[in-house]
């Protein structure tokens, strides 16, 4: 991203963020943070309509994209064989991802919507 994104945190939570104000985010770009082993999905008010989708996981995977080479897909798993995913790039992504089990968190510019436990596999 050519935006600089600053993130305050108060733990695994976003105190406060200039990423809903990036051009990126302007552009319904997705940001994926990370802090006190808590994984953030930013979704900009542009992307909002993904929320549905969403909030049908149960969990979540974060993977090798199977959608296009060199993206990442974030897999909100519902149960069944084809659960809704977001594909982000590299560069949408705060740090190195450590393969793992962690928890992941869904924001919006009003503030966090849903919580996941969450594995991140190799990518």
């Amino acid at each position: 991203m050519s935006d600089l994104v600053h993130i305050v945190n108060r733990g695994p939570d976003i105190e406060t963020t200039n990423y809903w104000d990036t051009e990126h985010a302007h552009g319904g770009l997705c940001y994926l943070s990370g802090n006190a082993g808590v994984l953030r999905f930013l979704v900009p008010p542009e992307a909002e309509i993904l929320l549905t989708e969403m909030r049908t996981g149960h969990s979540a995977t974060i993977e090798t994209s199977v959608h296009r080479v060199g993206l990442v897909d974030v897999v909100f798993e519902d149960g069944t064989e084809t659960p809704f995913s977001v594909a982000i790039d590299p560069r949408q992504i705060e740090r190195a991802l450590t393969p793992g089990h962690c928890t992941l968190t869904v924001w919006i510019s009003r503030g966090k919507i849903l919580t996941l436990p969450c594995q991140v596999k190799e990518t």
